[in-house]
């Protein structure tokens, strides 16, 4: 027995239950990443406990069993999040309560219990992820809802899923014009209407402290980590460098930033900025809007080096602080976008004439002996020249056999350094930059290492720079008198190609899309693929999650409104507007019949009156054809053959499939009778 045949075999309320059970795993899957690994295997396990049942008609557990399987879960989540409230906990029970109820759902009350709890962990999802394809796959598990939900209220014979999902979708895009215009109009306030416990970790990106192993992994990852739109002429490739943590403090292993950040303020707070050295511009200035992916960190990134701190593009309660090292600082963690446009300058003196502290000298003592001599001898050799020492050291790696990789092995021990310059000598550009920092600083030049992202690629489909993970970077910068912070790459001297190099150059030195064995046609079509996902994804932000205070009421202006009680009238107006032509149009609906087997009969009827036979509505098809003897042959006949199609349609087992059949004789009836017309007329 085949497939399709398995599952015809299967009772109406096995067939529903599966259903139901397939959309509760769809709903449940974005969010089992998010979920301790125990609580969404339990949930999957529940539902294909539940599936197996259905499948074999097997009758359900015992309620004292789910009860048993209930505390175990409460307990669980109780030991992990040590209370049952909040987001994580919360959407803990929710989803062991869906794979539970399904365990114990017999009647159509249940079934509404559960339709209610999908739709609930359907909006819910959005509190992780709020990406286009995300909103996507939720919309899509709505449809599957909505058909749990018109399967519960269809009594007797099952229509084809076909006919179901026509019916969902049509119920949804009923309430899409209301949804779009609350949307719209509906007043947006400054801050969200809950709040939830600020306890998560990053999610993705570059962090404080640096590992250079870390730089190295991230160099894998293609996903965005923000995007650009210069509304001044772009720099060339080699000068992009989109500043990050600025790292001072070296503890052998890891580097960490000068001063621990700031404790983070309440967002309706407005923040004291950090007083900062005013910056000497010395070249073009370049302006920008940057969109920045969630990362959960506090930090953003601008082109090297921005004038000012930028402020947010329609983000109530959220601020840019110019932080010491040009760094931009959020006040709180950024977990959602945001968007920013900043001004920079590619030459800036920064502390130009305030020697750094003793932090930027700081190196461990009696970590890597042979760097720190290598050091002092190009103080000696060099006079202490900053700038001198500095080429000197760049020479080193241009000159010996240094090799880049993203899989340059790990360094361990307290003398990392050593093992780099003097014996493996290959790694990644935070190797380079560490090495390089550990002599000048050796030789008694102040440095220190910069993160952040180098370069980007553009996007042909919208025209954005996007910066992806896998542009991670860190280089130098040393302090010279009279001229600040001066910027060093020593990747540049190993790997030019690096820093200058076009979207093609970076596909061969980064797989796409994590694929590596594809030919050049199929690399240019995924290239393809990816560009309009990014453009999608950007429109997304732009239009959607972008949508807040600011440009509503900059919308509400241009359409004449003003004020938030003119907004939330035209809103309530609107709103009733959209809801009352669906309504007009279902009361309309009702008014004809929409049983299709009642329009063919219909249909059949005003056939039969146009050749001479009345019929009414209330007779049964097979009753007619005593009557179709007064007909000429050929339209009696095939008559005869349509009563009895029809007839069999409603009354006999397999439901709508013969009304095919009986549009098709129908058809044909007309035209017959309407030749039969001409003849006898002529």
């Amino acid at each position: 027995m085949t497939a399709p045949q398995r599952w015809a075999a299967r009772s109406r309320e096995a067939r529903d239950d599966l259903w139901l059970l397939g959309v509760a795993a769809a709903t449940v899957a974005p969010l089992a990443p998010h979920l301790p690994l125990w609580a969404g295997a339990a949930t999957l396990a529940l539902l294909g406990w539940r599936a197996a049942l259905a499948w074999r008609d097997a009758p359900l557990p015992p309620r004292w069993l789910l009860a048993a399987v209930l505390a175990l879960g409460v307990a669980a989540a109780l030991g992990r999040f040590h209370t049952v409230f909040g987001r994580d906990a919360g959407l803990t029970l929710a989803s062991l309560l869906l794979g539970l109820k399904s365990l114990e759902a017999r009647g159509r009350r249940d079934r509404y219990v559960l339709v209610a709890l999908g739709l609930f962990l359907v909006w819910a999802a959005f509190l992780y992820a709020q990406t286009p394809w995300s909103a996507l796959w939720m919309l899509l598990c709505s449809v599957g809802w909505l058909v749990v939900l018109i399967d519960a209220n269809l009594p007797g014979a099952q229509p084809q899923l076909r006919a179901r999902l026509g019916l969902a979708v049509q119920l949804l895009a009923l309430g899409i014009p209301a949804m779009v215009a609350l949307f719209v109009l509906f007043p947006r306030i400054d801050a969200p209407l809950w709040s939830l416990p600020d306890d998560s970790v990053a999610t993705t990106g570059l962090g404080v402290p640096m590992d250079p192993g870390a730089i190295a992994r991230l160099a894998r990852d293609d996903s965005v980590a923000f995007r650009v739109r210069f509304t001044s002429p772009r720099p060339p490739q080699r000068a992009l460098y989109w500043r990050g943590p600025v790292l001072t403090l070296f503890d052998g292993h890891d580097w960490r930033a000068a001063s621990a950040p700031a404790p983070e303020r309440a967002p309706t707070r407005t923040p004291t900025p950090t007083p900062t050295p005013t910056p000497t511009p010395t070249g073009a200035s370049v302006t920008y809007t940057v969109t920045l992916q969630p990362s959960g960190r506090r930090f953003a990134f601008a082109l090297d080096a921005p004038t000012a701190a930028p402020a947010l593009l329609g983000q109530p309660g959220t601020t840019l602080d110019l932080a010491p090292g040009d760094v931009l600082r959020a006040n709180h963690r950024l977990r959602h976008v945001v968007r920013y446009t900043a001004r920079s300058v590619l030459h800036l003196r920064l502390d130009a004439d305030r020697r750094p502290g003793p932090q930027a000298l700081q190196l461990p003592a009696g970590d890597n002996p042979r760097s720190v001599a290598l050091g002092r001898a190009l103080r000696a050799r060099w006079h202490g020249n900053p700038t001198a020492i500095a080429d000197a050291a760049l020479a080193l790696f241009r000159r010996q056999p240094f090799r880049y990789s993203l899989d340059p092995g790990a360094y361990r021990g307290r003398d990392q350094v050593d093992q780099f310059l003097f014996a493996r000598r290959i790694g990644f550009c935070a190797h380079f930059a560490q090495a390089f920092v550990v002599l000048l600083r050796a030789a008694g030049v102040p440095a220190r290492i910069v993160t952040g992202y180098q370069g980007g690629s553009a996007n042909p489909i919208d025209g954005n720079w996007v910066v992806r993970q896998s542009d991670a970077h860190a280089w130098a910068e040393y302090w010279v008198r009279g001229l600040g912070w001066v910027r060093a790459d020593p990747t540049a001297m190993v790997d030019p190609a690096r820093v200058d190099r076009s979207g093609a150059t970076l596909e061969r030195a980064t797989p796409l899309l994590g694929i590596v064995a594809l030919g050049a046609r199929d690399r240019r079509l995924l290239r393809r693929l990816r560009d309009l996902g990014d453009a999608v994804d950007s429109a997304w932000n732009s239009w959607v999650l972008d949508y807040g205070q600011l440009r509503q009421q900059r919308l509400l202006r241009d359409v004449g409104l003003h004020g938030r009680a003119e907004a939330a009238a035209a809103a309530l107006a609107a709103g009733c507007a959209v809801l009352l032509a669906p309504a007009l149009l279902l009361l309309h609906r009702r008014r004809g019949s929409s049983d299709p087997w009642h329009r063919l009969w219909t249909r059949l009827r005003r056939e039969l009156r146009a050749a001479g036979i009345e019929a009414a509505a209330t007779e049964a098809p097979i009753s007619l054809l005593p009557r179709l003897y007064t007909l000429p042959a050929p339209l009696r006949d095939e008559c005869a053959a349509l009563l009895v199609e029809l007839e069999r349609a409603r009354y006999a087992a397999g439901g709508a499939a013969p009304l095919r059949v009986v549009r098709v004789r129908l058809r044909r009836l007309a035209r017959l009778r309407r030749a039969l017309c001409r003849k006898a007329a002529r």
